[in-house]
């Protein structure tokens, strides 16, 4: 297992430095971490996976170097999509890379993803008389029964098994939700730019808040906002860790952060992927 990469800051358990842009992030089943990162000048995409012990594997690219992407994770396999047409978002083809370890499981460039549950990925394929639903091995693609016909037939496809447990994803603060985890995002976030969102997570100990600021930039008046994220105790309110994740910024990214069991996980700078431990009473 190869070890993260990039000096350790201080109060995080572990950084990860892509060489390019961290595109999307994905949990999976066993505490593992899938990643798309994608080089803008290149116009390369590839891929990796961590764990809190390392880096399982990075740089892997599965044949198309470009129109490709993550699609899904079950049970420890994960999905990657083509593109029907380039610069169209219509989704095509499906190939499975075990998560583990990133090796090639099998492709299927005829089909689209649907969902996955059990031991199966229902997949659609364009077929004279409307789509065909079939169901695929999901290790080894292999096609089980009869496929059924029809629009009918995609709206009976079973919704996805959940894949990775004690998994939260921030949500926005609203005036709909009211308790003291929003009352302390509420006081984080005072000084967050109008009309920009304010996301945050509980975990019943702390209280991570990702918010925007708005700052007075002369020579690039265009991009004035910073991108901040902090974490407090839930008793007390005192900051447990805090980062900047971008700055210069013209407008919000969102999903700046997830919380996996007790590892907070977000992304500085779009290269580098941090984690922090929080540690639950």
């Amino acid at each position: 297992m190869a070890p993260i990469f990039g000096k350790r800051r201080s109060g995080a358990s572990w950084e990860f430095e892509s060489e390019g842009i961290i595109w999307r992030l994905l949990p999976v089943a066993g505490g593992m971490l899938a990643g798309e990162e994608r080089n803008i000048e290149s116009k390369t995409a590839s891929f990796f996976c961590v764990n809190n012990s390392g880096t399982l594997w990075r740089g892997r690219s599965y044949g198309e170097q470009w129109w490709t992407g993550i699609e899904a994770a079950h049970r420890g396999v994960l999905f990657l999509h083509g593109y029907a047409t380039p610069d169209l978002p219509g989704r095509k083809g499906i190939t499975a890379v075990d998560c583990a370890t990133g090796e090639f499981l099998w492709k299927n460039a005829d089909v689209t993803f649907l969902s996955a549950r059990g031991e199966c990925v229902y997949v659609s394929q364009d077929v004279p008389g409307g789509p065909a639903v079939l169901e695929l091995e999901h290790r080894t693609g292999v096609q089980r029964g009869v496929p059924e016909r029809g629009d009918e037939a995609v709206r009976r496809v079973p919704a996805a098994e959940e894949e990775a447990a004690d998994v939260m994803f921030p949500v926005t603060l609203s005036a709909d939700r009211s308790g003291p985890d929003e009352a302390l995002a509420g006081t984080i976030a005072a000084t967050a730019a109008d009309g920009f969102p304010v996301e945050y997570a509980g975990d019943g100990t702390h209280v991570v808040v990702s918010y925007f600021v708005k700052e007075d930039r002369p020579r690039d008046p265009q991009r004035p906002y910073r991108h901040e994220l902090r974490v407090v105790a839930r008793a007390g309110g005192a900051t447990v860790h805090q980062a900047t994740l971008e700055q210069a910024l013209a407008v919000p990214r969102f999903g700046a952060f997830l919380v996996m069991g007790e590892t907070l996980l977000f992304v500085r700078g779009q290269k580098t992927l941090t984690a922090v431990r929080l540690h639950r009473k």
